[in-house]
């Protein structure tokens, strides 16, 4: 069933300097960052509560759960981490009331497909948020990464982690099998563009204001 049933959700516009997105994607959600959320009355189940998901944060039992559909190459995914995520993270997943589910697309082709992989691969060594956070650091995205061999040892050194495995575990087949699932469940559900968020089953377009965020997650943690 296409989320929101059959209504088109989600925005992917290409911020100063991003390359234009794939004619088949569709510009069809709320002005970023001034309207309300586009919601549905009819909640979407897409929480897996995998205590080994390699892309998560938060507690497995948290009251709430926020699935995020993004792209390392997407401008608005970058402001949306760079300006609400570290308040989200604080507020919310520090203190056990929010899971995080990171589902990285890949609508920006091979540089996005190689940013979700290595994220899985960080994931692997439990340092998937450092990761995140260092591809969009400064709201910039990964558009003019290093993924060569000697950049990719740079970036695991970065982020703390064994840069063998790192480079292993980004090449397995299981992770590029997981990348390929969450970008075919994004299609699958109607999802046309990033980021898109659900909390507890409810849609979110766009890069909103965080309090709309705050609103969403304080709402369903009162029930």
């Amino acid at each position: 069933m296409a989320l929101g049933l059959g209504i088109v959700i989600g925005m992917q516009i290409a911020a100063p300097g991003e390359p234009a997105p794939a004619a088949a994607v569709t510009q069809a959600a709320p002005s970023q960052g001034t309207d309300a959320p586009a919601e549905t009355q009819q909640r979407v189940d897409v929480e897996r509560r995998d205590a080994n998901d390699p892309t998560a944060v938060g507690e497995l039992d948290a009251p709430v759960d926020m699935v995020i559909y993004s792209d390392y190459q997407c401008g608005y995914c970058a402001k949306w981490a760079a300006e609400s995520l570290p308040t989200i993270l604080e507020k919310y997943v520090d203190t056990g009331e929010l899971r995080i589910e990171y589902r990285d697309i890949m609508f920006f082709g091979e540089n996005s497909r190689q940013s979700a992989e290595l994220g899985v691969a960080a994931g692997k060594q439990g340092k998937f948020q450092a990761f995140h956070d260092a591809i969009f650091a400064d709201g910039k995205t990964a558009k003019d990464a290093d993924f060569s061999a000697k950049g990719i040892e740079k970036l695991a050194e970065r982020i703390g982690v064994d840069a063998e495995q790192f480079t292993a575990d980004a090449a397995h087949a299981d992770t590029a099998a997981l990348v390929q699932k969450n970008h075919d469940e994004a299609s699958s559900l109607g999802v046309t563009g990033t980021p898109t968020f659900i909390v507890n089953g409810r849609p979110i377009i766009g890069a909103q204001p965080l309090d709309v965020f705050i609103q969403a997650i304080d709402e369903e943690l009162a029930q």
